[in-house]
């Protein structure tokens, strides 16, 4: 169409010039200057006819407003629908590729974990620790007080859940009523409340994602791992900010699991150091589970104060605490030709006087070198290994070997390749 309307307006300003000089000079001399001029003012007449016609074809700017800077909002392509980009984390699939990797923080250098990570055998919900629903009954459903819940400042979509406070140990059959403001110095006691159990809420996962903002200020979000079925068949969960340690129950349990920050473990560890951090005045503290969208649960409450340093004691005695709840993880797998290949490793790599190897993981993780069905590298297992310390006492890390792919596609030599932070464990605990 374009090259049709080009062509058309180049044979009229030819026919025009043609016409202009063949015409009959009748009653005056030839003059050529005014034949010139006519053809000049044809060829800008034909010009215009042009750019008007080229306009029409292809349409320009003309029609924007001075000052409009914006560009047209790009659209999806034919036949596909446009995607909002969701602000959670993209890894929701597995509890191994969030928990496990939060828990990595406290791993020291030593070797790469692959974040393309595949079992070699089994299924997704054998490796990542979901099962199937057991029969178990919910807490009671009593409301949450609206004072302690204030609607979520956000956009997301809320599913009606909401979090106590209190200034005393919270009972999951019979919460009390939510405490909305506290003065520095006060115990504080929280559980999240759902609408429905968690595994409804869910899905798959066996994970609470867990946010933290203080005065407005996203200050972190970490996993919390649920690795049993009665955790997620119950639609609250007992999350202490800054509890008298002799009342703390949130690290007794190793099935659930808190992931570490600066060497703290998330949840009254890390939340009595938030504390201890204020400036004199007033301040929010405000906790939200959520993913893709959906808050689960949510609520926030005011601490006052012109001194928050008895936080950082109180940090001291909750580590001290859950120093002393702390057990050896949970096997995963039983193997013990693996084990004792395991436990020769360590003592070549130094280890003195290693107490129990339990491996963590439920099977073997495949490493690839570029995700995807790319060629793979390696494979590797989580363990976790307690030792006796130079001063006496007892300690245990994650630790972590690979196999490398042969080129024959035979499994290669097993190694020792991360070495996780010691975590203090009693004695009386390692066997338990």
């Amino acid at each position: 169409m374009r090259q049709t309307s080009f062509f058309r307006v180049g044979q009229s300003l030819v026919g025009l010039a043609l016409l202009v000089l063949l015409l009959p000079i009748v009653g005056h001399a030839f003059d050529f200057g005014s034949v010139v001029d006519d053809v000049g003012k044809a060829v800008k007449s034909g010009a215009a006819a042009v750019e008007d016609g080229v306009r029409k074809v292809i349409p320009g700017d003309e029609g924007k407003k001075a000052g409009d800077g914006e560009t047209a909002k790009p659209t999806a392509p034919a036949g596909e629908k446009a995607v909002k980009k969701s602000p959670e984390p993209a890894r929701k699939a597995t509890a191994k590729s969030s928990v496990f990797e939060e828990n990595k923080e406290s791993t020291a250098a030593g070797g790469k974990v692959s974040d393309q990570a595949q079992k070699t055998t089994g299924t997704t919900a054998a490796k990542t620790g979901v099962t199937a629903d057991s029969p178990a009954e919910t807490a009671s459903s009593a409301p949450v007080a609206a004072s302690a819940v204030p609607a979520a400042a956000t956009n997301a979509k809320t599913n009606k859940g909401g979090t106590i406070f209190a200034k005393e140990p919270i009972n999951p059959a019979s919460p009390p009523p939510g405490v909305a403001a506290f003065a520095a110095g006060d115990r504080i006691y929280g559980m999240l409340k759902a609408a429905k159990p968690w595994k409804s809420l869910l899905g798959s996962s066996d994970y609470l994602i867990v946010y933290i903002m203080i005065d407005g200020q996203q200050k972190t979000s970490r996993t919390i791992g649920l690795k049993r079925p009665d955790l997620l068949a119950v639609d609250y969960f007992i999350l202490d900010i800054a509890p008298d340690p002799a009342a703390m129950s949130n690290y007794s349990d190793r099935d659930i699991i808190f992931p570490e920050k600066d060497g703290l473990k998330f949840g009254p560890e890390l939340f009595t150091k938030y504390l201890s951090e204020l400036s004199p005045g007033k301040h929010t503290f405000r906790v939200e589970v959520k993913a893709y969208g959906d808050i689960y649960a949510s609520g926030e409450f005011t601490i006052a104060g012109d001194n928050f340093a008895s936080y950082a004691a109180l940090l001291g005695e909750i580590k001290n605490s859950s120093g002393k709840q702390q057990k050896m993880p949970k096997p995963g797998m039983t193997d013990l030709a693996l084990e004792k290949e395991m436990l020769a490793l360590l003592k070549n790599g130094g280890w003195p006087d290693v107490r129990r190897l339990v491996i963590v993981d439920k099977d073997w993780w495949i490493d690839r070198v570029s995700g995807g069905d790319s060629p793979v590298a390696s494979r590797h297992i989580e363990a976790a290994a307690a030792a006796k310390d130079s001063d006496g006492s007892y300690y245990y890390r994650h630790v972590t070997f690979h196999q490398p792919m042969l080129i024959t596609g035979a499994w290669g030599k097993l190694q020792l390749t991360d070495t996780g932070k010691k975590k203090p464990i009693p004695e009386e605990n390692i066997n338990l």
